[in-house]
C-alpha cells in the first residue's frame, strides 16, 4: 500500500531524514518511534503530501505522492476542531472540503460517533467536551471519507494516561472495523506495542530506520493482566533497549 523509497529531507543545512526505506502493507498498522527530533513527524508529512522530500519518493497504491490525497487522512496531535461548529458539523468538514454529497455521509458520521461513544453529542460545541472527547471527534473526522490510509501524529500525547489507554483500545477496534492502513507516530513504547503490527525504530537526527520490530501478539491487547502480558513486557523492554542512548 505505502512504499517509502530512499527518502531524504533537509531544511537548509539541517539533514532531518537520511535514506528512509519502508513498506507498509494494506490494512497494516505500523508505528514510528524514536527520540524527539528524529524526523518522525517530518516523515509522516512527506507521506501525506504536505512536505516534498529532498530526495527519494513515496508511493501509495503505486502512485507517487506529490500532494495531499482524498483517500489519505491526517490526524494531528491537537484536535483542531472549529469552535463555532457542532460535533457533527466538525466531523462532516472533510465532506464539504472535498465537495462530496453530504446526504451520502451523514449516516456514516452518526455511525462513527456512535462507535466512539459520542452518540447524543452531535449538537454539542467543542468547548462543551473533554479533551478525550474532542480527540474522538477528530478521529471520526479523519475517518468520515473512508480513507484507505490514516496517518496519526501523536494523537493521544496531550491526554491523561487513562484516556490514552481507552483511546488506544478504541483505535484497535476502529482499525478492525474500518480496515484502514495506519501509520502512527508516538513517543510511548506502551502505545507502540499495544497498537502495532510492526514498530519502526528511528535513529536520532538525521532519522534513519534503525530496526523494525514485529509485534505478533494476538489482538485485542492491553497492559493489564492477560494471557499475553509476558510478550507485551518483553517487546516493551526490547524497544526500551533499542531507544536507549548508545
Amino acid at each position: 500500500m505505502i512504499e517509502i523509497a530512499g527518502v531524504r529531507k533537509s531544511f537548509g543545512a539541517l539533514a532531518a531524514l537520511d535514506g528512509i526505506t519502508l513498506s507498509v502493507a494494506d490494512n497494516e498498522f505500523v508505528t514510528l518511534i524514536g527520540r524527539s527530533g528524529c524526523g518522525k513527524s517530518t516523515l509522516l508529512r512527506i507521506v501525506a503530501g504536505l512536505l516534498a522530500p529532498t530526495d527519494g519518493a513515496v508511493r501509495i497504491d503505486g502512485r507517487t505522492v506529490r500532494k495531499p490525497r482524498r483517500d489519505v487522512s491526517f490526524m494531528f496531535q491537537q484536535p483542531a476542531l472549529l469552535p463555532w461548529r457542532s460535533v457533527l458539523s466538525n466531523v462532516m468538514l472533510p465532506v464539504e472540503i472535498f465537495g462530496l454529497d453530504k446526504r451520502g455521509y451523514t449516516g456514516r458520521a452518526h455511525d462513527l460517533l456512535a462507535t466512539v461513544g459520542l452518540e447524543g453529542f452531535e449538537k454539542r460545541l467543542p468547548h462543551e467536551l473533554s479533551g478525550g472527547m474532542r480527540q474522538r471527534v477528530s478521529l471520526c473526522r479523519s475517518l468520515i471519507q473512508n480513507p484507505r490510509v490514516l496517518l496519526m501524529d501523536e494523537p493521544f500525547s496531550a491526554l491523561d494516561a487513562l484516556t490514552r489507554t481507552e483511546l488506544s483500545q478504541l483505535l484497535q477496534q476502529i482499525q478492525q472495523q474500518y480496515a484502514a492502513t495506519i501509520v502512527f507516530v508516538t513517543h510511548s513504547i506502551d502505545e507502540a506495542v499495544l497498537l502495532s503490527d510492526r514498530v519502526a525504530v528511528m535513529t536520532p537526527r538525521p532519522g534513519r530506520i534503525h530496526r523494525i520490530v514485529d509485534v505478533g501478539i494476538p489482538r485485542p491487547r492491553s497492559l493489564g493482566r492477560h494471557a499475553h502480558a509476558a510478550d507485551v513486557a518483553r517487546l516493551s523492554n526490547e524497544l526500551h533497549d533499542l531507544l536507549a542512548p548508545a
